[in-house]
């Protein structure tokens, strides 16, 4: 008989940093509902987060590579999660892929809030719109039958639309199901897609 395997007990200094990091994040979000990126110091940053200016240098180098770091983590997690579709079957696999887009938002909905409101980072929302883009390429690698100019003012129809319907959407406090939300871009995104032209 098998003797399961130990799991190691997790070690006290990754659940510190683990909570560290939270709090400066629950704190940087907090400040990004009041100001802008560029108004908020290191200080006020670690006084809301009740530590000191020093435990957040071991971590980032201002405000800017916090906010930075977070998002790059944001876009690893959301790239995972639509690398699982594949890619020959992306326009069959439409509202599963809008589906999970919507899920990680919800996921993430205090950040996203604060990442698409007017104090945000418009570095976000274009990082965002751009898997959306991605991700219709993909949809519809063949659909050339229009003109280039014609087909790129449909793929920002449909990026700057997803966008919209996802900050509405972030505004409201994400109360539709994610399901629900990606049927309903899935439907809009249909109605005006370039198969139909």
């Amino acid at each position: 008989m098998e003797t399961p395997e130990k799991k190691e007990p997790e070690k006290k200094e990754d659940r510190r940093v683990r909570r560290t990091r939270k709090l400066l994040t629950q704190a940087l979000t907090e400040l990004l509902q009041k100001k802008q990126i560029n108004e908020i110091t290191v200080k006020e940053l670690t006084d809301l987060a009740d530590m000191n200016r020093g435990t957040f240098y071991l971590y980032y180098k201002d405000v800017f590579d916090m906010l930075e770091k977070i998002e790059d983590s944001m876009f690893e997690t959301l790239d995972s999660i639509l690398s699982l579709h594949e890619q020959e079957d992306v326009a069959a696999q439409a509202r599963l892929i809008l589906t999970d887009l919507f899920r990680f938002i919800e996921d993430n909905r205090e950040m996203c809030r604060v990442l698409l409101s007017p104090h945000g980072d418009m570095n976000f929302l274009h990082r965002l719109n751009e898997v959306v883009r991605e991700k219709c390429l993909q949809a519809w690698p063949g659909v050339r039958d229009v003109d280039d100019v014609t087909f790129e003012y449909h793929y920002n129809f449909v990026i700057f639309g997803c966008g919209g319907v996802i900050r509405a959407w972030v505004n409201r406090d994400c109360l539709e199901p994610a399901e629900q939300m990606a049927e309903l871009a899935d439907f809009m995104i249909r109605r005006g897609s370039l198969t139909d032209v």
